[in-house]
């Protein structure tokens, strides 16, 4: 396993396909929020929640982003952990690549990707796990 730093331009070139996601996901949110408002009841965002009953693996993300914005990190990480933790992650990624224009990069053996892939699917299963226990 390899750990680098690389020398890269501050401002990142952000693909468009990327962009149009989040603003899309952005106008959802705020297109939710006012109709909560309006109506005075919370929506529920998450068809597979919708249809199962059960919280699907990103479950709580919409609400861990409002509280990290509202300055309630605690909270946000309690409404789904793996992903406040992605969030994070991408977010020392971003300042180290703005603020220092470097990159980081991990390079792995085939074996070692295995191995990755492996504790992601474990991450992602415990994080589910904890989302129906806890959060449901």
């Amino acid at each position: 396993m390899t750990l680098t730093l690389h020398k890269t331009s501050r401002l990142p070139r952000w693909p468009t396909w990327a962009v149009g996601i989040v603003l899309a996901w952005l106008a959802t949110v705020a297109a939710s929020q006012w109709l909560a408002w309006t109506l005075g009841q919370p929506m529920e965002l998450c068809l597979f929640k919708r249809i199962s009953g059960l919280p699907c693996p990103t479950c709580g993300m919409t609400r861990g982003v409002l509280a990290l914005l509202a300055g309630h990190a605690g909270t946000a990480w309690a409404y789904n952990p793996l992903a406040m933790g992605i969030l994070i992650a991408l977010a020392v990624g971003l300042m180290l690549r703005v603020a220092f224009g470097l990159r980081l990069s991990l390079e792995l053996s085939p074996l070692q990707r295995k191995a990755a892939c492996a504790l992601a699917a474990s991450l992602l299963a415990a994080n589910w796990i904890y989302l129906i226990v806890y959060v449901g």
